[in-house]
């Protein structure tokens, strides 16, 4: 290929970037394998925390693939942020029109307890961040667990429209001692499908879609951009007990996976899916 033929291809794409607005699409996978056990697992590569994991350490104790994973500890009535969970920035700005897949793998202990300290506090669990077009806070695309004893175990808000959409039945409530994989994708818009719009929310456990929320919408405006996801963070009402539990093979996207679920929809899924995702084995911990 002369240079010039290269040349003209490069400039093509970029001519093609330019007219459609799309962001070339990327993908952040949290492996945790890097950095060396008891470590925190923060800031020491690609495949762990960027920010706000100060209680966040490289283990071995619980591994799902490889021979490292996250352990998330938090202390007994702390709010924590800086210290629990973990925040993922994006290589590149999403904006109206793009898509995001969130997909974490998780081990709650026996004994785990996600209510909060007063309880009736929500627990803030998968977040994905957004910001006006000169960067100040625009809100989050939350995914929050209920307490135990609640009938519903799942709700989403996001922050800037302040409407609860519920869902999941007691069952998709966190099941201690097992590894359980969650995802969530978001469409970018500021009007929601129903609306007329394209945003739209997808949530999954294991495998299995949980809903579809149509009636959500996923930035305040045109020009709003989203920059980072967090896994927790910051525990609503404060944590009830000190206690740990673990996360790891994290995988963020914008770029459309190849997996999807038994209604044909587009997923990261479980590490064991192949094709039509299915719900990952209880028993599976890789060491």
């Amino acid at each position: 290929m002369t240079q010039a033929s290269v040349f003209a291809k490069v400039v093509t794409l970029a001519i093609l970037i330019s007219l459609t607005g799309s962001a070339m699409a990327w993908t952040r996978t949290l492996t945790f394998e890097q950095g060396t056990i008891g470590s925190k697992a923060q800031g020491g590569g690609d495949d762990d925390f960027d920010d706000a994991a100060g209680g966040s350490y490289i283990t071995n104790e619980e591994v799902l693939l490889g021979s490292q994973a996250a352990k998330l500890t938090i202390t007994e009535g702390a709010t924590a942020f800086g210290k629990w969970g973990g925040i993922v920035h994006f290589p590149e700005l999403l904006k109206k029109g793009d898509e995001i897949w969130f997909s974490v793998n998780l081990y709650f202990p026996s004994g785990f307890n996600w209510d909060s300290y007063g309880r009736g506090s929500l627990l803030k669990f998968l977040r994905v961040h957004v910001q006006t077009s000169s960067g100040d806070n625009s809100g989050y695309n939350d995914w929050y667990m209920t307490p135990e004893d609640t009938v519903i175990p799942h709700q989403f808000l996001y922050e800037g429209q302040q409407q609860w959409f519920r869902f999941g039945a007691e069952s998709d409530e966190i099941q201690r001692g097992r590894w359980e994989h969650y995802e969530m994708y978001i469409k970018f818009d500021n009007r929601s499908t129903d609306q007329g719009g394209t945003a739209l929310v997808r949530v999954w456990k294991d495998g299995r879609l949980l809903d579809e929320i149509t009636g959500a919408e996923t930035l305040n405006s045109s020009t709003d951009t989203s920059d980072r996801a967090h896994l927790f963070t910051y525990w609503n009402g404060g944590a009830p007990k000190t206690q740990h539990m673990y996360a790891d093979q994290i995988v963020v996207t914008s770029d459309r996976p190849s997996n999807r679920d038994a209604a044909g929809n587009l997923m990261v899924g479980p590490p064991s899916s192949s094709g039509v995702s299915r719900p990952q084995s209880p028993q599976l911990n890789v060491q």
